[in-house]
């Protein structure tokens, strides 16, 4: 049967690319991108619990409002400083939160993809119950690039001694992890220490909804286009 699935938010103090990007106003939502994705979770019906691993004293009372206000099944991790620094290795970051919860499937999302909506959270949900039946032990969300890809030595995804310029259709395609989410159970998390498994399923997120904010500039581009949406009745949640 399959575990519980449970949403978990990674949003860590200080970021340098872009300031106070989780909770800064976006598109409307004045408590920015962290608001915007709590009412997308809150949304979906399928996820057990929501967790916030945070050492943002923001971060925590605006969830902890959220959670009191709309959503019980939000709460708030407090994340140990030494892994809420910008120095902070990612993989020890998942070794942590496989620890946060004994049993589940953990849902690991970012507040910086504004397009995953709730519907995407619900379809990624369904996939990833289809997968494990399958025999797959995690989900990540990629992006398929039909390319021409080159490293040093040149094409690195196609051979251009059979064809200068082959149609991009044609090119054997790469993926991209694009971060947008990863499902996989918290136990297994634990077995390998990473959030991809030995048999992963690579689930295809068209771009125009994996985009992403890393940059000051990209925030300002999504938030148009987050605006852009919103005035032609297209929900962002």
């Amino acid at each position: 049967m399959t575990e519980p699935v449970v949403a978990l938010i990674p949003a860590r103090a200080g970021s340098e690319r872009v300031k106070k990007k989780n909770t800064r106003p976006f598109a409307g939502f004045e408590h920015g991108l962290l608001e915007l994705k709590l009412r997308q979770l809150s949304k979906v019906k399928d996820i057990s619990d929501i967790i916030i691993s945070t050492n943002d004293p923001v971060v925590s009372d605006y969830s902890n409002y959220f959670r009191r206000k709309f959503d019980s099944r939000v709460s708030v991790i407090e994340r140990p400083d030494e892994l809420g620094l910008s120095s902070t290795s990612m993989s020890d970051f998942i070794r942590y939160a496989a620890t946060l919860k004994k049993s589940g499937t953990m849902l690991m999302t970012h507040v910086t993809h504004p397009f995953v909506t709730s519907s995407v959270f619900s379809d990624l949900i369904a996939a990833w119950n289809v997968a494990e039946y399958q025999g797959h032990d995690s989900l990540v969300t990629v992006t398929k690039l039909h390319k021409f890809i080159w490293d040093e030595d040149g094409p690195y995804n196609y051979d251009n001694s059979v064809e200068k310029w082959p149609r991009s259709q044609d090119i054997k395609p790469l993926f991209e992890i694009n971060h947008a989410a990863y499902l996989m159970p918290f136990s297994k998390m634990r077995e390998l220490g990473d959030r991809v498994g030995d048999k992963p399923c690579l689930h295809e997120l068209p771009e125009s909804i994996a985009m992403d904010i890393d940059w000051e500039d990209q925030f300002k581009l999504l938030e148009d286009i987050a605006f852009a949406k919103i005035s032609r009745g297209h929900s962002v949640l």
